[in-house]
């Protein structure tokens, strides 16, 4: 956490007046700028490696750095937050009481098994972890994604879908149930989603990814803000529930529910194929209509940020990285896929042949595993912290490359974010059936 600086320059541009006749000025000059301080990063940061004889920016073989920073290298920046990191955090025993308040809604069976989209799978053995021809991802030595290795699970019930706001509106109606954002009263979102109203009045950031704020009314029902609303993506997947929210919702919605493992999750993911990048194969988009299968973040920068037909891992800009990433979500999201934020959870039809949609892009899902990681120079996060899997619409190839089937990243317990849902676990189909 960290105070913030002058005022986002942002906010001009999201006038209904002020907009057409500043944007073409302003993305002139902007673009100019970027570039410029692209191209002294870059500079700098191949200095730096002629020093330290390691790869230069944009080879796909820059060296992470040690420490804090190692574990945020290449990312969205959403797993750099943490509830405990601001101040006006609940107390210990406000925590107990979220905990406490969480137990009492407990009914299961709120959900038909067709209402829960189950799909039953027989478990069995498979290669977990990062395929060999993606060993060059920076991030995934730091996020303990390699090296692969045979894992086993029993038989299990995944839901096809992400849990969207019309289920999850349902359980809160039924139940009662208050989320930990709304107890907390804020939580996590990203600037260029928030009014220039709600963005004025906000006075700290993450240290780690400036463009992600606390942002004061922010909950499942408003997750960009107070101002902002699901009642009109009651489709999407719900977004600001904490790891206790998720559990919560799946013990109301089947007997047995649960959030999945990790190890469920990619197997799911997986579709029964073999060391895949996505759940349908190696390309972001497939077939000669260039099919785009997810929803990931699309910048008016990308092409520019391409070297040798490679996009540029902005991570590898040094110092500098964090105020290019924090410029790159300034953008404009060309949401070439559909959708500028998240999608409807049934959007862009099964991702494989298990018939799982939204595994990777859309929001980053809870799982029930503990995060470890096994690299020397990776830091140990808050113990509370669990693996989250699949990735979201912020996620790029320039930023945040964990849209894919190994892909992973810790979350702490109690954080919630506008990019982070879940999907439920069940019990193997009973005998029989």
């Amino acid at each position: 956490k960290r105070p913030r600086g002058l005022p986002p320059h942002g906010n001009a541009m999201k006038s209904p007046w002020l907009r057409p006749v500043l944007v073409p000025v302003y993305l002139a000059f902007w673009l100019c700028s970027w570039t410029a301080l692209a191209e002294a990063a870059e500079a700098e940061a191949e200095a730096s490696c002629e020093a330290q004889d390691c790869p230069a920016p944009g080879t796909g073989a820059e060296l992470g750095a040690p420490g804090a920073e190692a574990v945020e290298k290449g990312s969205c920046g959403c797993g750099a937050l943490q509830r405990s990191d601001f101040a006006d955090v609940a107390s210990p025993k406000a925590k107990a009481e979220l905990r406490e308040g969480a137990r009492t809604a407990q009914a299961d069976g709120g959900e038909t098994e067709e209402e829960a989209s189950v799909i039953y799978l027989e478990g069995g053995s498979f290669m977990m972890g990062l395929p060999p021809e993606d060993s060059h991802i920076r991030m995934a030595e730091f996020d303990g994604e390699s090296p692969p290795h045979t894992e086993t699970v029993g038989p299990f019930g995944l839901g096809a879908f992400e849990v969207s706001n019309q289920r999850f509106a349902t359980f809160i109606e039924q139940t009662g149930y208050e989320t930990e954002s709304e107890r907390y009263g804020w939580s996590f979102g990203v600037e260029a989603f928030l009014s220039p109203e709600v963005n004025a009045k906000i006075t700290s950031q993450v240290d780690a990814a400036p463009w992600w704020l606390p942002v004061e009314g922010a909950d499942w029902r408003h997750p960009n803000g107070p101002d902002t609303s699901v009642d009109d993506i009651m489709d999407h997947p719900v977004s600001q529930v904490s790891k206790t929210d998720a559990e919560a919702f799946c013990r109301w919605s089947r007997p047995g529910g649960r959030l999945p493992t990790e190890a469920e999750w990619e197997f799911a993911a997986r579709g029964g194929k073999r060391q895949r990048r996505f759940p349908w194969g190696q390309d972001i988009v497939t077939g000669k209509e260039k099919k785009h299968r997810m929803n990931i973040w699309q910048s008016e920068l990308d092409e520019r940020l391409k070297k040798n037909g490679e996009v540029i891992d902005l991570y590898s800009y040094g110092q500098q990285a964090i105020v290019l990433v924090k410029e790159y979500y300034s953008s404009e999201n060309l949401a070439l896929d559909g959708y500028n934020g998240t999608a409807p959870v049934d959007a862009y039809g099964p991702q494989n042949d298990f018939g799982f949609y939204n595994m990777v892009g859309n929001v980053w899902e809870w799982t029930s595993t503990p995060w470890t990681t096994t690299h020397p120079d990776a830091i140990q996060p808050d113990p509370t912290a669990v693996v989250k899997k699949g990735g979201s619409f912020l996620c790029n190839p320039a930023t945040c490359n964990r849209f894919r089937c190994s892909a992973r990243m810790m979350f702490t317990a109690d954080s919630a974010a506008s990019n982070v849902g879940f999907r439920c676990a069940y019990p193997g189909r009973p005998r029989g059936s």
